[in-house]
């Protein structure tokens, strides 16, 4: 299994490996405007071809190392309070690795995982708020019920702009700040045992005494040879 510190820099690199993909295609795509498109116009092959595999590389990468950041947490931390959240922000990630994977010009499908993901996200925040409570991680918890209301509402109200790239950008954004306290994030929600999982079965050390009959036998044996 990985080093604790190692996993929380997959997580970090989860949280920030798509962006200067972005970045970078946004600067080779001149007719792009944050006011009258959507980020997945980038990656639209018909449109934006050959920069768009650039930026749909960035979010198979990013969605990857979320979901492996995720896996790894579960693993490590059999928890409920890790596991409501783990499992789901895994989840998540391979819905945004699929946004890469089926682009804008894939059809209907594209929009299906892009309002997943964005969806899910809100909802692993949320959830995760609930479990920092359980063990009193008051800071991370309300910034992550700060950060999931807020993303909600950038969906939800109507703004006067024809696209969506700054609704995206913006909730990506909160995303990225939640999920870089979570990953480096030190307090251990499994410290409680009884709320622990038992996923595997419980194994017990066996010390010989030395006033057990079979020891000194061993013991005997070893004195003649």
């Amino acid at each position: 299994m990985l080093q604790k510190k190692y996993y929380k820099v997959i997580g970090i690199l989860g949280a920030v490996t798509a962006y200067p993909f972005i970045v970078v295609s946004i600067i080779l795509t001149p007719w792009f405007n944050f006011y009258d498109n959507a980020l997945s116009d980038l990656g639209n092959i018909a449109w934006n071809a050959p920069v768009a595999y650039l930026y749909n590389t960035g979010l198979v990468l990013s969605g990857l190392l979320v979901a492996f950041f995720a896996l790894l947490t579960s693993l490590k931390h059999r928890s409920w309070k890790y596991l409501s959240w783990s499992l789901l922000l895994m989840l998540t990630g391979i819905d945004l690795a699929l946004i890469g994977v089926f682009p804008e010009d894939a059809g209907r499908i594209h929009g299906l995982v892009s309002v997943i993901f964005f969806t899910m996200m809100i909802i692993v925040m949320l959830v995760y708020f609930f479990c920092s409570l359980v063990v009193k991680n008051y800071f991370t918890g309300t910034l992550s019920l700060i950060l999931s209301i807020a993303s909600a509402i950038v969906w939800i109200v109507e703004w006067d702009w024809k696209g969506v790239a700054i609704q995206e950008t913006v909730t990506s954004i909160m995303a990225t700040v939640w999920l870089l306290r979570v990953s480096s994030e030190t307090v251990d929600f499994s410290k409680t045992r009884w709320d622990t999982l038992s996923i595997l079965p419980s194994t017990r050390v066996k010390h010989y005494s030395p006033r057990c009959p079979c020891k000194r036998r061993h013991l005997a044996l070893e004195s003649f040879s």
